[in-house]
């Protein structure tokens, strides 16, 4: 699975728009995250129209990176209902890391911009979206493909210092 090891946040996208089937493959990879009791509390926003783009990348000081991708795809989870709430955290992260690792498994560079639980950022982006009240704003992935086709490389961060076995 190289796409862990190739993994990177991008920032510079050329300007080609990511195909439909492309999107497609990355929420399938969202949705196939570990959840907790299987309470799969999520749902996607997904934004591609140029011009709204830009209108949130102003709309929100944490959402100026919308300016130069080519989509952006919002996580959100659903507050009712919830059958393990103390793990939508959890559960949020492994489907916003699966849209990361799909999105570099197809030549497409991410970056996540960190939303929840910072609740000045969520209240901003909320607003933006007119998000329904039953849902909160966790993550946004900005999506495209790099400018610099040696973005996508592996980065050596393995730490031996920091892992112990069986005990302290």
């Amino acid at each position: 699975m190289n796409s862990i090891f190739k993994r990177r946040s991008v920032r510079n996208y050329l300007p080609n728009p990511i195909e439909k089937e492309k999107l497609e493959q990355i929420l399938r990879a969202a949705m196939q995250a570990p959840s907790a009791r299987n309470q799969r509390p999520w749902r996607f926003l997904v934004v591609t129209d140029r011009k709204e783009l830009d209108r949130l990348a102003d709309a929100a000081p944490n959402l100026s990176r919308l300016k130069d991708a080519q989509a952006a795809i919002f996580t959100f989870f659903d507050k009712e209902n919830l059958t393990a709430p103390l793990f939508v955290q959890q559960d949020l992260s492994g489907a916003t890391m699966n849209i990361m690792l799909q999105a570099t498994e197809l030549g497409i560079g991410t970056c996540w911009l960190g939303m929840y639980p910072n609740t000045e950022r969520t209240e901003l982006v909320n607003k933006a979206l007119g998000t329904p009240k039953n849902l909160e704003i966790f993550s946004v992935v900005t999506l495209g493909y790099p400018k610099d086709p040696d973005t996508l490389h592996f980065v050596d961060r393995f730490e031996p210092e920091k892992i112990y076995y069986e005990k302290f």
